[in-house]
């Protein structure tokens, strides 16, 4: 028991519970604050941007909603030392686990007394070695959520020992360890409610002294709230939720809504006590919208209603119970989708610190039931729990290896899923671009076709799925054994990215880049005159789909309304594209001389009108019009243009002989 009272010992415990981490690579979205994040790559220099920007701005350029920069300046600061390798990342994460669990025992130890010293052992070996921990460890990216633990126990236990020996210093370190929680993950705002909550647990006092000593931590709160309303100043309205990444936001009415979300809320409890099928992701359709009428719902109901009465009434009674119900509200509340919807309809990551609550919840009331039974029950009950605990945990962190057995792990676990079968397919994909082997590579890519079909038949309006499919079937017409395979394949991705394009309505630039190739090949290999005309004009098509098209989107419309002669469109795309990119002008002058070269001198001198009109300074282009209007039979026209351009340049040597010759012949 003795050795339970040293904070080595819980070190060593969490260490030792995520030492098979340290060999895995990074997953899922872990690249976006390492590797591809260019701002932490920067290493330490880079540090004092990373406080004047969002969180995913180092990743894609964009101020999003969330503000984060303690995290990304520690990924900033392994990259100086380690140079982002995945082992020394994954080191970090075990360390900071570590110290997580030693504020943590020495909070709760001077929160509660050595009263509760066996309960609270029994509440750290649960929450050491509880397995809904291994997102946060084990993903890279969920390091905010540590570290936002990290120093809002530290800044806890500080506070809770400046209460018994009011030193300044102490109370002035805690400050500044909250204030380094709230930038690092914003969720940890509302754990300003459990210094109040703190203070009035340990101390007999009145509310006036409560709110005098515990005020103070408003200021950290505040000068968060500032400092984030100021980098963030541009972002005033978030964008619309997107379904795939919290299925919440298909429901029907607010509530549909409501009951979904208490649905939701009874699998978080579930995954607090018995956390055994876990899955990295529960996107549309894992978690179907219910009403109030489901068991699921109304289990969620009965769930909030018993911690709201723990909280209010326990918690005033000084029970521990109602401690841990304060705890668990203060760091759920945020994510919880109850105030507003996050990207993301739950996550194993969000209960990091809200289970500490529950646990604490638990093994209270456990010691109220096991009180008339022998005392080894309570030990036994909870050295098995643990043991269970540990197993799992340990198992479960192998599912974190790599991309593939995570993603194969939440197929498993999360069927119904688009974004686990999505992910499985892309990994699949990923690994057939790596692959030297031929039939591996042809296997991957068929491996990532399946994942992508059932993906498509969980939710069909992700445009995702149609972008890495135009894609794969490409790979594999490409690489056909024969020709009528490589078409095989070919129009198969066709069919997906016309669904996503034609039927979805989806504008994705990635989904038109794909069926531009598709049709080119498509058109390549075909044998029939009549088919190649009617993928041409498909192309020409799809490109006047596009809102926002590139210059070498117009240039290709143009190209192939050439090659099927629609001559009038062309020329009404040919204003457009110079209007548009002026810095295209040479395009005009190459397609007036193709017409030329084809005896079609009205649509030459057309181009070539829409050139000089744009550009009237270049000479040149205006004598050739001259010589075409006089091709055409224009010849006074002609000899004003040649007049205007010797007058303005009377050493245009050429346009003199042509006014010469056209003057001699009038």
């Amino acid at each position: 028991m003795k050795v339970l009272e040293k904070w080595w010992f819980w070190f060593a415990l969490s260490f030792i519970t995520y030492a098979n981490t340290l060999n895995h690579d990074y997953t899922i979205d872990d690249l976006i604050v390492v590797t591809s994040n260019k701002m932490t790559q920067e290493g330490i220099s880079g540090i004092p941007e990373l406080f004047k920007h969002s969180y995913l701005f180092g990743y894609d350029g964009r101020e999003d909603e969330s503000y984060r920069p303690v995290t990304l300046a520690s990924f900033a600061i392994e990259k100086s030392f380690f140079d982002a390798k995945p082992a020394a990342s994954h080191f970090v994460q075990v360390l900071l686990y570590g110290l997580c669990m030693i504020v943590v025992f020495k909070y709760l130890s001077r929160l509660f007394g050595e009263e509760k010293k066996k309960l609270i052992f029994a509440v750290m070996l649960l929450f050491v070695l509880h397995p809904i921990h291994t997102e946060v460890v084990a993903n890279v990216k969920s390091r905010d959520e540590l570290l936002a633990a990290l120093f809002l126990f530290a800044s806890l236990n500080l506070f809770a020992k400046w209460i018994r020996e009011q030193k300044v210093l102490q109370l002035l370190l805690s400050l500044s360890l909250f204030f380094l929680a709230t930038l690092s993950k914003e969720t940890a705002v509302l754990g300003v409610l459990l210094f109040p909550a703190t203070y009035y647990f340990m101390e007999q006092t009145n509310f006036v002294k409560l709110v005098k000593h515990s005020v103070v931590f408003i200021v950290p709160f505040g000068l968060y709230f500032m400092i984030r309303s100021m980098v963030l100043s541009d972002v005033l309205i978030q964008d619309p939720i997107d379904p795939v990444a919290n299925s919440l936001a298909l429901a029907s009415s607010n509530s549909e809504l409501l009951a979904s979300n208490f649905a939701i809320f009874s699998k978080y409890m579930q995954l607090s006590i018995f956390p055994w099928s876990m899955s990295w992701d529960y996107s549309v359709s894992t978690l179907p919208l219910v009403g109030f009428g489901s068991l699921a719902s109304m289990i969620g109901v009965v769930a909030a209603i018993i911690l709201i009465y723990f909280a209010s009434i326990g918690f005033f009674k000084k029970k521990m119970v109602g401690f841990g119900a304060l705890i668990f509200i203060s760091t759920f509340l945020l994510t919880s989708n109850f105030l507003f919807l996050i990207n993301c309809p739950l996550g194993e990551r969000f209960l990091f610190i809200p289970v500490l609550g529950i646990i604490i919840i638990v093994v209270s009331l456990l010691d109220e039931v096991l009180k008339k039974l022998p005392k080894s029950t309570g030990i036994i009950a909870v050295i098995a729990v643990s043991a269970v605990f540990v197993v799992r945990t340990i198992v479960r962190n192998n599912d974190w290896k790599d991309n593939l057995s995570i993603y194969l792990a939440g197929v498993e676990v999360c069927p119904n899923s688009v974004k686990t079968h999505f992910n499985l397919g892309t990994e699949y994909l990923v690994r057939g671009n790596q692959s030297s082997n031929e039939i591996d590579r042809k296997e991957y890519y068929l491996q990532a076709i399946d994942e992508f079909k059932t993906a498509k038949n969980v939710y069909p309006k992700y445009a995702n799925i149609y972008e890495n499919m135009g894609f794969v079937y490409a790979e594999l017409g490409k690489k056909g054994a024969t020709k009528e395979e490589t078409i095989s394949n070919f129009k198969a991705g066709l069919v997906e990215l016309n669904y996503a394009i034609d039927s979805l309505k989806l504008e994705k630039a990635s989904l038109f880049q794909n069926k531009f190739f598709i049709v080119e090949q498509l058109i390549k290999f075909s044998d029939s005159e009549k088919e190649k005309e009617q993928l041409m004009y498909e192309m020409i098509r799809t490109v006047e789909l596009k809102k926002d098209k590139t210059a070498e989107e117009m240039q290709r419309e143009i190209y192939y309304l050439r090659l099927v002669h629609e001559d009038e469109k062309l020329v009404k795309i040919s204003k457009e594209l110079i209007e548009k990119f002026p810095e295209k002008k040479d395009y005009l002058l190459e397609l007036s001389k193709e017409f030329f070269e084809q005896q079609k001198i009205e649509k030459s001198l057309e181009i070539m009108t829409l050139y000089v009109d744009r550009f009237p300074e270049d000479l040149s282009a205006k004598s050739n019009k001259g010589m075409l209007l006089e091709m055409q039979g224009s010849k006074k026209e002609a000899l004003k243009i040649y007049e205007e351009i010797l007058a303005k340049d009377p050493n245009q040597t050429h346009t003199k002989e042509l006014y010469n010759k056209l003057k001699q012949s009038i």
